[in-house]
């Protein structure tokens, strides 16, 4: 038995948020159709998506929203819903809002595209209508998925949903450190290259290590595999490259330590052609280090725009990112914790790019005494938990070093992988 949904004028936007709700969340068959006679007849779960309902079959009211092949300024009205407001109220109807179109509007991240168009300036989560409706820190999709469950359960006691598990996976990013080769003229050609190289990371590198702060990636990559070897989720790894030649790059020990890890890119956005060039020069430094690194999987930490930064990863062949978060603020940026496939609201289509969404990261638990640090951990951990997803966070490879600076936040990492329990 599966479900089948009818809808009057069956659009790109509907099979994408009705496929990802029941079909990517909920693990249930669907069929679509959009022939009446044909839906009434069925002697499957029936659900109807429109104006009116077509006979006594589950019916959500829509909205405007779905229908559309527009993007368009919209600013949602809401309405109360428990603790939190939700968007795209109606009547007479299995939920007092459009669950839908709230859950499309919030994971295609409608209201970045639009914030992209107008301005140049980051779009900042404290701005963002989650946030104003106080559902940024929860994964808010897949909790109303539930609740859809329940009613279709109700409704239909015999109807059977497959199982999902929940699962955490901690993403540890890193750069690969320049190492200066053997004789002077070598040495001093490496030293400009490094020196006179925009966007590089070669003086920072240098500076932390006077500082104290640098860290040993062999090192700490061994000590935190040490760590991970007694659970059953393995860190996914994504490294930089400092723009000089692969030569000049230390691997060796890095090799070693990441050969049976996934490793991806930490990358910039490639808004314009020379950053494309530096992530397609980088792809192939990645894969002379780790050949195995297939599918290409990426992660990058400056802002996020949109569309741009994913457009031009899906032109490089990269398949799946890690980017999908706040660096600054805890929360569910694209409202849920089950990976997706990236809507390009200005193509009006699904894309082959599956986005992994972090809810936390170590520069948001730095900055929290240890108590209420080790609270909101447990707190998104359970949240996540609830409703069987998989809780993504973001670390730094220097935050889980010996160095007396991190000791906090080395801590944290390994409560968080007792506490997740997987």
């Amino acid at each position: 038995m599966h479900l089948i949904i009818f809808s009057n004028i069956l659009t790109p936007r509907i099979k994408y948020i009705f496929n990802f709700i029941f079909k990517d969340i909920l693990k249930a068959e669907v069929e679509f159709t959009g022939n009446s006679q044909y839906f009434l007849q069925s002697d499957q779960v029936k659900i109807s998506y429109g104006e009116l309902p077509l006979g006594d079959e589950l019916f959500f009211k829509s909205t405007a929203l779905l229908f559309s092949s527009k993007l368009v300024e919209i600013k949602p009205k809401t309405i109360s819903f428990g603790e939190y407001q939700a968007p795209f109220p109606v009547e007479a109807s299995a939920l007092p809002f459009d669950v839908f179109a709230a859950s499309f509007f919030i994971v295609s991240r409608y209201e970045e595209y639009l914030h992209q168009q107008k301005t140049e300036e980051e779009f900042k989560p404290s701005k963002s209508y989650q946030y104003k409706w106080k559902v940024l820190d929860k994964p808010v999709i897949d909790e109303w998925a539930l609740m859809i469950k329940s009613i279709i359960k109700k409704k239909n006691p015999g109807f059977k949903f497959h199982e999902k598990k929940f699962q955490q996976q901690p993403t540890i990013h890193f750069n690969m450190l320049p190492g200066a080769p053997e004789g002077l003229l070598n040495r001093t050609r490496f030293v400009f290259s490094a020196i006179f190289k925009k966007e590089n990371n070669y003086l920072s590198t240098k500076f932390d290590q006077l500082t104290g702060v640098g860290i040993n990636n062999e090192q700490v990559l061994e000590e935190v595999n040490k760590i991970a070897s007694t659970k059953s989720s393995i860190p996914l790894y994504f490294a930089g490259f400092p723009e000089i030649p692969m030569d000049y790059i230390r691997v060796d020990g890095v090799v070693k330590n990441l050969a049976d890890r996934s490793l991806g890119l930490l990358r910039l956005c490639a808004s314009d052609k020379q950053k494309m060039a530096e992530i397609k020069e980088n792809l192939v430094k990645l894969k002379k280090i780790h050949p195995a690194a297939i599918p290409l999987t990426s992660q990058q930490l400056e802002v996020l725009k949109f569309p741009i930064c994913y457009l031009n990863i899906l032109n490089s062949g990269i398949t799946a990112d890690y980017s999908m978060g706040y660096s600054n603020m805890a929360g569910f940026r694209a409202g849920t914790c089950t990976p997706f496939n990236w809507y390009d609201l200005q193509l009006e289509k699904v894309t082959p790019l599956v986005v992994n969404s972090y809810c936390l990261t170590d520069y948001v638990l730095q900055y929290l005494a240890t108590d209420a640090a080790t609270k909101t951990l447990r707190q998104y951990i359970d949240a996540v938990k609830v409703v069987n997803g998989t809780f993504y966070s973001s670390w730094s490879l220097k935050s889980l070093s010996g160095h007396p600076k991190y000791k906090k936040l080395k801590l944290l990492f390994i409560e968080l992988l007792n506490y997740a329990g997987n």
